[in-house]
């Protein structure tokens, strides 16, 4: 009987410890998976505030661009993918400026910038946005095919760009502004001639109206007004 309790100690305090183990493994467990909702939590978090910074870039450069297109065409700096532009608020009123900015948010430094790009289109700049470059003869073909690729100079590409952790991570959106309120077109020259009576919204033109008393074939792309 006395052997029996004391296997049955000795069951007992195996058990514990066991017990005891099993729980120390499971309470790793739960920190470890407390540990990564938290750090899911944090990154998604900081993942929305990035989204909301560069929403606030395309949503200010677009009302740039509302009140005078040539604040976007034609910006401080040369323009192309690689560009890097921020908005300066100072005084009440944007100004877009080369380079880039830092913001501090719930502890957390971002910084931002924007790129702007030319956008090219088809049929001579008036057709589908395209990433091929320039190519065929607009000045004579226009509005010409899908392969007549030319500038489209009332569309600008606008990409805000917004990276954290020292640049390790980022986050951009792409925005594509176009001039609305008023149109305009590229006069390459005057070789095309009169009886132009629809010039286009944008691309390029080549053409004139009427004509009288101008010699428009004599020197291909000038005009010279005769008789006087």
């Amino acid at each position: 009987m006395e052997e029996l309790i004391k296997n049955s100690k000795g069951q007992s305090l195996v058990e514990m410890i066991i017990s005891i183990s099993l729980g120390v493994v499971f309470l790793g467990i739960a920190a470890g998976s407390a540990t990564m909702i938290l750090r899911n939590n944090f990154e998604a978090r900081t993942s929305q505030i990035a989204a909301s910074l560069a929403q606030e870039y395309l949503d200010g450069v677009s009302s740039l661009a509302q009140k005078n297109w040539l604040n976007v065409y034609n910006p401080p700096a040369v323009k192309g993918p690689n560009s890097q532009f921020y908005l300066d608020a100072s005084g009440g009123n944007y100004a877009i400026i080369s380079g880039t900015t830092s913001i501090i948010i719930e502890s957390r430094s971002f910084t931002r910038y924007f790129s702007i790009e030319n956008v090219n289109r088809e049929n001579c700049g008036v057709g589908n946005a395209t990433s091929s470059g320039a190519s065929g003869n607009c000045a004579i073909d226009f509005p010409g095919s899908s392969s007549d690729i030319y500038d489209d100079p009332s569309t600008q590409k606008i990409t805000a760009t917004v990276e954290w952790d020292n640049g390790q991570r980022k986050a951009s959106s792409v925005r594509y502004l176009t001039r609305s309120q008023n149109a305009s077109f590229q006069q390459s020259d005057w070789s095309g001639g009169f009886e132009q009576e629809n010039f286009p919204s944008s691309g390029v033109n080549n053409k004139f109206t009427t004509s009288t008393g101008i010699d428009y074939s004599t020197t291909t792309g000038a005009i010279i007004i005769q008789g006087f």
